[in-house]
């Protein structure tokens, strides 16, 4: 093969072609096989220092889209509870004052809770609980198989649901969940699902057997910016005559317990305002006292050691450890 000056090149059958040789192609010839895979070598190390650079960058860029966005979903937290206080913290001035109005009743709310209270016999002033109406029904009782029939249909998919509870004239007509803790459902639906209103749910101590519970506890969340779970009781506390007359029905499978409210006051969680258990007659007679002389408005009612108390429990909001304490006393079975 001979090279000519024009930069082609003649073989060793006398066909002329082009040499392209280049700098690069001149050195490759010209080197060694280890030279060769040496450089092999070095290129595939710099491509693996790039690309674990590159994984390094990405998991900083997702690690601080993480961090962003919980940074975000905490302040969007803070603020909802923020908003919340500070509308709960309007109520109470305006309660104060005397400007709180019940809007969120309208004329056909108001005419089907005079009904139900009227149909319920809800006229009493002095309470007499020695004196409980039992009624057999020998026909049938619309309300109570609707009230049962609704939440035994729900209990079939869910076994932890322990009741209804109905306030007439009041937006609380829902179910009653239980669970081995009392918090649960602080915070879970019916079904599970995670929900911060929670649900209305009985004390964990309390029996199934209505009859069993000297006090029955049930606790509710108190949402009041949504007008959810037990935040509607607190119209009952800006308005004296309503209380007064304020019946509160539970629906278990054995009938309808109807209840009448004696006493709402504000206290710490501390006090043991929710005790299910008494070691003597003398210790509950000593609570019902209690529990009538905290109440910030005054009803003439006769407790005695055979007394069924009620209990409903909410927060108040405004300070932390606060609840708002309703009490009642059974005043009618339906069966």
């Amino acid at each position: 093969m001979k090279k000519n000056t024009e930069n082609t090149t003649v073989n060793a059958y006398g066909a002329v072609y082009s040499d392209n040789s280049t700098e690069f192609t001149k050195a490759l010839s010209a080197a060694k096989p280890g030279e060769i895979s040496g450089r092999v070598n070095l290129t595939r190390k710099k491509a693996i220092r790039t690309a674990a650079g590159g994984a390094v960058r990405f998991a900083a860029m997702l690690l601080c889209i993480i961090v962003f966005l919980g940074a975000a979903g905490y302040v969007a937290s803070y603020a909802i509870q923020y908003v919340e206080q500070k509308q709960q913290d309007d109520y109470f001035k305006k309660m104060g004052q005397g400007e709180i109005e019940l809007l969120y009743l309208n004329t056909a709310k108001k005419a089907r809770a005079a009904a139900a209270n009227s149909a319920l016999g809800q006229t009493v002033e002095t309470v007499d609980p020695t004196d409980i109406t039992i009624e057999k029904n020998k026909e049938y009782n619309e309300y109570l198989e609707t009230k049962r029939a609704q939440f035994l249909g729900v209990q079939r998919s869910y076994p932890e649901v322990w009741g209804w509870i109905d306030l007439p004239g009041l937006d609380i007509d829902d179910i009653i969940m239980q669970s081995k803790d009392n918090e649960k459902y602080l915070y879970h639906k019916y079904n599970g699902k995670y929900t911060r209103y929670g649900s209305i749910f009985a004390d964990y101590r309390d029996s199934r057997k209505v009859l069993n519970n000297r006090n029955l506890v049930i606790y509710g969340h108190n949402m009041n910016t949504a007008r959810e779970m037990f935040a509607p009781l607190l119209d009952l506390v800006t308005d004296e005559e309503k209380f007064r007359s304020q019946l509160v029905n539970i629906i278990t499978p054995d009938g309808l317990y109807t209840y009448e409210l004696f006493s709402v006051y504000d206290t710490s969680a501390s006090y043991n305002y929710i005790q299910t258990s008494f070691t003597s007659d003398e210790q509950f007679l000593e609570f019902c006292e209690a529990c009538k002389k905290k109440s910030i408005y005054k009803k003439d009612v006769e407790l005695t050691k055979d007394s069924k108390l009620i209990t409903l429990s909410t927060c108040t909001v405004r300070t932390d450890g606060m609840r708002w304490a309703f009490h009642g006393v059974l005043v009618g079975i339906s069966q």
